[in-house]
């Protein structure tokens, strides 16, 4: 009997892992979507910044799963463009907040998708 309940867990624990990698996917995608939209232009050369942008899903066993969306060709301009930053003859050239408002809708959209799937 104890082997059953065993078996059962291990079976509905995978499928809620599937399912929750699943949404961490869809999630990433519709972010990097909405990043390639959003993203500020004219930085580097035409389009790279903006379209640069890709997702993946990390696991580290059983228990640690992360979505990681980054700027595979310009990945040194995301803080500064994000943040703002120091010019070169003195003054500041002000952020662009650009990343945030799509991490916040992202980590909404990924625990919708989650409740739907479990």
């Amino acid at each position: 009997m104890g082997e059953e309940i065993a078996e059962m867990m291990q079976a509905y624990a995978s499928e809620v892992t599937e399912k929750m990698k699943d949404a961490a996917k869809a999630a990433g995608r519709r972010a990097v979507k909405e990043l390639k939209q959003t993203a500020p232009e004219g930085y580097g050369e035409p389009e790279h910044y903006k379209d640069g942008w890709a997702s993946v899903v990390e696991t580290n066993g059983f228990s640690q799963m992360s979505v990681r969306i980054y700027n595979q060709k310009k990945y040194r301009l995301t803080h500064l463009l994000e943040k703002g930053h120091a010019k070169r003859g003195g003054g500041r050239v002000n952020g662009i907040p650009h990343i945030a408002p799509v991490e916040k809708k992202a980590i909404a959209d990924f625990e919708e998708r989650l409740g739907k799937g479990i």
